[in-house]
């Protein structure tokens, strides 16, 4: 049994890189542009996402907590294909409704299901103490290959058309279905028939609201989230704003995801250092990245755009340990799936707001609004944080 469930931390990193080779990520609002939708259309694309998105989030968690982790992560990627097919067949705001749809049930599956499922066989092998590392292993390999997959997407949409990375994608996919299939289920969290289903994400609920500590960082992290969300959905506009052609944008997706592994690889070694020094410098960071972005209309602002993939990559890992460490197996994923449920809650005024300031002003102004916004909530971070980060991590060391 060991054997088998130390194979699923190979094929842990197998699936996330198939799953995450997506060839059109790094131009898919450029595609939406060349089909009609302006930026307002995008923005209820995306709405509507995330609408579902909340609907299905905590239950598919519960589904995951107390069913099988390993048929969700193989279920959601078909959705995901679902979602890749609607959008290469779509000329107008309706299919990409629809594929946006088949998206938010493929997230929903996803969320919370993968990096339970890692915590789980760990903790089974007693190798828990390794998940911030492995868990940054798998964030780098799998962003190695997005790297590739956004350079190459890039060139192929230059030089062969938007449409062929979309299909592309779809076989990657389906090699990620099966991958899923093969994994060995970690014994630990079975919990079915424990609580009724409904009781179960009431429960877990009220375990994370009574949780002082965990509740004050899922706020910090869902604000970092949301922000990142919007660089990383509207960047691309951005981007084109300020001159970059199309075969530039695979190869910035690529540093982008060159950030994402380097970050997300080496971040457990921020493990020893205080919570609050830590997530306060990301903060500034991400802040500094986005006024810089929104007073810049050249190339120069292409370096700042970045910050906010470093200071939110490099905290990640953190977060997640801190959370799964709090949490009884058996509500690990719908845990973790409430933390998304209010990100998407956060997200779909914050999205809307974003796009009409990007029609109506501009789409630096936007951007510009954002670090504002995350400026005045540092001073809140700070203040709120002092007494909760200090007692539940006594500072070791500081930076």
């Amino acid at each position: 049994m060991d054997k088998k469930l130390r194979a699923n931390i190979w094929k842990f990193y197998l699936f996330n890189i198939f799953s995450g080779f997506v060839l059109y990520y790094a131009i898919d609002k450029i595609f939406m542009e060349a089909r009609g939708l302006s930026v307002t259309e995008i923005a209820i694309v995306l709405i509507v996402y995330d609408v579902l998105f909340i609907i299905l989030e905590v239950p598919s968690g519960a589904l995951a907590d107390r069913w099988s982790r390993k048929y969700i992560l193989a279920l959601n990627m078909v959705f995901f294909i679902l979602n890749t097919l609607a959008w290469v067949l779509a000329h107008d705001i309706r299919l990409f409704l629809l594929g946006s749809m088949a998206a938010s049930v493929h997230m929903a599956l996803h969320s919370g299901t993968d990096t339970s499922f890692l915590y789980d066989t760990l903790k089974q092998l007693k190798r828990d103490g390794d998940y911030e590392k492995t868990l940054g292993n798998s964030i780098f390999w799998s962003n190695l290959t997005a790297i590739l997959a956004g350079v190459t997407g890039g060139v192929i949409a230059d030089r062969l058309g938007l449409e062929l990375p979309f299909w592309i994608t779809i076989g990657f996919s389906f090699i990620a279905v099966f991958i899923a299939l093969s994994f060995t289920e970690p014994e630990i969290h079975r919990t079915t028939g424990a609580l009724k289903y409904w009781t179960h994400i009431i429960e877990t609920g009220k375990l994370l609201w009574k949780h002082p500590f965990i509740k004050h960082v899922i706020v910090f992290w869902v604000i970092m989230g949301v922000t990142l969300m919007l660089i990383d959905e509207y960047g691309q506009l951005y981007f084109r704003g300020i001159g970059i052609p199309i075969y530039m944008l695979g190869i910035l997706a690529a540093v982008g995801s060159g950030i994402e592994a380097i970050t997300g690889k080496f971040a457990y070694r921020l493990s020893k250092f205080s919570r609050r020094r830590v997530f306060t410098i990301a903060l500034i960071i991400s802040i500094a990245g986005f006024i810089v972005v929104g007073l810049t209309k050249t190339w120069y602002g292409v370096v700042f755009a970045f910050l906010p993939w470093l200071a939110y990559y490099s905290i990640l890992p953190l977060f997640l340990n801190d959370l799964h460490k709090e949490l009884p197996s058996g509500q690990r994923a719908t845990g973790e799936s409430f933390t998304s449920l209010l990100r998407s809650l956060v997200f779909i005024p914050a999205g809307l707001g974003f796009g009409i300031m990007a029609d109506r002003i501009s789409i630096f102004m936007a951007f510009l609004a954002i670090g504002i916004v995350l400026a005045i909530y540092l001073i809140v971070f700070l203040f709120a944080s002092y007494r909760r980060f200090s007692d539940y991590y006594p500072r070791k060391s500081e930076l």
